[in-house]
């Protein structure tokens, strides 16, 4: 009998009962101790050291502090969810992101075989060796759970990166002078003082033919500063102008002037339908088309644009886990009239007045109800609700969503955002969300909207841009009652909402 083979055994056959006991007992020990080494494995490189693998588990943890050192010294220059973001824009970037968590996962996962391997009992039971595994697949399964949604984060944003936003050298963001944002620059803004984003909301559904765009704003953004103004059309704004460059000013020298129907909000399918063979080569002339006329009422030069649709509105707020907002008072759900048929539509309930969370359906009827209203009326609670959305959008807190939320803005948004320039806004968004949003809404109160004084809205928006200059309070002035806002002077968001 060769030694170490078992339990010593006396004449007859007969075990020493003491022996059973030692070798039972070393066999116990031999057990613990794999199950320790084999769970310090999570510590990259520490199980094979404990497994006798000095070399290679030596190699792998100075590696695995070295890489955890790195992350934390730029974790302690600040900016760590700028970087991440921008990072996130970056197609390669991402593609590279998803492989390296793959890889890393696996040879994670293999160390662990590794040393569970190395430190395996000489001759462990059938249930220790079931409780091996077990662990050995639990270890295994703590690496692979989170990696995987590393991995499929990283590939839903590269899908929504690359289909969401063009490429190429036109069509992305350009200010006048053919200034553009520098990604690599401190500040990728320093060259573009000024950016203006129209955000048009469509108003397609069923009931209705083609596209209207019933939410027409336009945010002004001071780059420096993040500062912006929200500039809020009206849909049924008349005789608006076509500057000389868009083809439509061959038809309407004089602007689109047809009566009550040739309204601000009909120009895209003026655009996309009826006059269709003056935008040769135009994949989109409704959106030329309005994007011109809008730059020209305001006298702003229309930089890049983002559409959403009223279905895509709803899924994205339920997608962001709803919006904190001010109603101001009882706002119907329903109503209005059949755009087909002319017939009244039911009420089905009502938004209460106060602070309210609103999900996705109660968002939109906030935004879009007319009922006991008009349009102006809808203007400045559409012009609240983006602000409120650009105030509540927590990178952080929207992470765990994130799935829902690429799938909304793949299937319901445009934009006109470059890929290249996709970083530069990551920038401008954090300035944004740390600067303020006033509101001036081009309303009947400030202009008439049949004859509308052109000149004069020009005039507001820019006095409305203009960088504030602070006034010296009097100091003989007494507390008075807050005075009236001015109708044709931009408002702080917050305040109005």
């Amino acid at each position: 009998m060769h030694r170490g083979d078992g339990p010593a055994r006396h004449r007859g056959g007969h075990v020493d009962a003491a022996a059973r006991a030692r070798h039972a007992s070393a066999r116990g020990e031999g057990f613990g101790r794999f199950v320790a080494v084999t769970a310090l494995s999570l510590v990259p490189g520490a199980g094979l050291i404990a497994a006798g693998r000095r070399v290679a588990g030596g190699l792998l943890l100075g590696l695995t502090v070295l890489v955890i050192s790195g992350a934390g010294l730029l974790a302690l220059r600040g900016g760590v969810v700028a970087r991440v973001l921008t990072a996130s824009v970056q197609p390669r970037t991402l593609l590279v992101a998803a492989v390296t968590i793959a890889v890393v996962a696996a040879a994670w996962c293999v160390t662990v075989l590794a040393t569970a391997w190395t430190a395996r009992p000489e001759r462990p039971s059938v249930a220790q060796r079931v409780l091996g595994v077990a662990l050995v697949a639990a270890l295994c399964t703590a690496i692979a759970a989170p990696s995987s949604v590393g991995v499929r984060y990283a590939l839903i944003q590269r899908d929504v990166v690359t289909s969401l936003f063009t490429t190429g050298t036109t069509g992305g963001t350009t200010v006048a002078g053919g200034a553009v944002p520098v990604q690599g620059k401190a500040d990728p803004w320093a060259g573009v003082p000024r950016v203006n984003m129209l955000l048009l909301g469509s108003d397609a559904g069923r009931d209705r033919t083609g596209v209207r765009t019933d939410s027409m704003i336009v945010a002004s953004i001071d780059t420096h500063t993040g500062d912006a103004v929200l500039f809020g059309l009206p849909r049924n704004l008349e005789r608006v102008p076509f500057p000389a460059s868009d083809p439509l000013s061959k038809v309407w020298p004089n602007g689109f002037d047809c009566g009550s129907v040739c309204l601000l909000n009909a120009v895209w399918e003026q655009a996309a339908t009826t006059h269709r063979d003056l935008f040769p080569g135009d994949p989109n002339p409704g959106l030329t088309a309005t994007r011109d006329v809008i730059g020209e009422v305001l006298g702003l030069k229309i930089d890049t644009y983002t559409i959403i649709d009223l279905s895509g509105f709803q899924a994205l707020v339920d997608a962001m886990g709803g919006v904190d907002i001010n109603v101001p008072r009882r706002i119907p759900i329903g109503g209005g009239h059949n755009q087909a048929t002319g017939n009244a539509l039911p009420i089905y309930g009502y938004i209460e007045p106060g602070r309210q969370h609103l999900d996705g359906y109660h968002a939109l009827w906030f935004s879009r109800s007319r009922e006991g209203s008009d349009d102006y009326d809808r203007m400045g609670r559409q012009r609240c609700m983006v602000s409120a959305l650009l105030d509540q959008a927590n990178p952080v807190q929207l992470l765990a969503r994130y799935p829902a939320l690429a799938k909304v803005a793949k299937n319901n948004i445009q934009s006109g955002i470059r890929q290249q320039d996709l970083a530069a806004w990551v920038t401008l968004v954090d300035r944004i969300q740390r600067g303020k949003i006033r509101s001036l809404p081009i309303t009947n109160k400030v202009v008439d909207v049949t004859d509308p004084d052109f000149a004069k809205i020009r005039r507001l928006v820019a006095t409305a841009i203009m960088p504030k200059v602070a006034s010296t309070p009097d100091p003989g002035a007494t507390a008075t009652a807050r005075p009236k806002p001015d109708l044709a002077t931009a408002q702080d968001a917050k305040a109005v909402c």
